[in-house]
């Protein structure tokens, strides 16, 4: 047998030998610590980089059109309300596609969202004017409308919002200036 597998043998031997029998682990300090110094590792339990926080996936809604009112103008956020049916096609198909857009959900996050159920809560759609779903509407933090969109589509949705973040106290587009879209 030539010296190098020998010598493979030998090391083999001896890790399965300290394998088998183990090794002994002594957590005691060959020299005692000095008095000013920790008796023990100090370890920060903070991780390096902190964890950030994972993108929205969906719109958050407040429950209500006059608690969202009230948030709105406690912290100077407009308004996003969503006019919608549990029996509507489309109005399904606007949570799932339109307000699903991650244009739309990272603008929600600078809006006080709020989800009008129209079989719930008909009088908000009364006093909206609001007749056809799904329905969005802008409003600033005054409670002034300032866009509509009918439809699944919800066309122009997230241009309107970005426009009302970057200009909040201009007046933006009124909802008589913007066409309804067709499903």
């Amino acid at each position: 047998m030539t010296r190098w597998l020998r010598a493979y043998r030998h090391a083999s031997v001896c890790m399965l030998a300290a394998a088998v029998a183990g090794c002994e682990v002594r957590d005691e300090l060959a020299v005692p610590p000095a008095a000013d110094w920790p008796a023990g590792p100090v370890l920060d339990a903070r991780p390096l980089f902190p964890a950030a926080e994972p993108p929205p996936t969906a719109v958050e809604y407040v429950e209500g059109y006059e608690s969202g009112l009230r948030r709105a103008a406690e912290d100077g956020r407009p308004l996003l309300m969503v006019f919608r049916g549990s029996w509507c096609r489309w109005s399904a198909e606007l949570t799932h596609g339109t307000l699903a857009d991650p244009r739309i959900v990272g603008s929600s996050r600078r809006f006080v969202c709020v989800a009008v159920d129209a079989d719930r809560d008909a009088a908000t759609c009364r006093q909206f004017a609001v007749d056809r779903f799904p329905t969005v509407l802008l409003l600033d933090a005054a409670g002034t409308e300032r866009f509509r969109a009918t439809g699944s589509t919800a066309a122009g949705l997230a241009d309107a919002m970005a426009g009302l973040l970057a200009a909040p106290t201009a007046r933006g587009r009124m909802a008589a200036d913007n066409p309804t879209t067709a499903r």
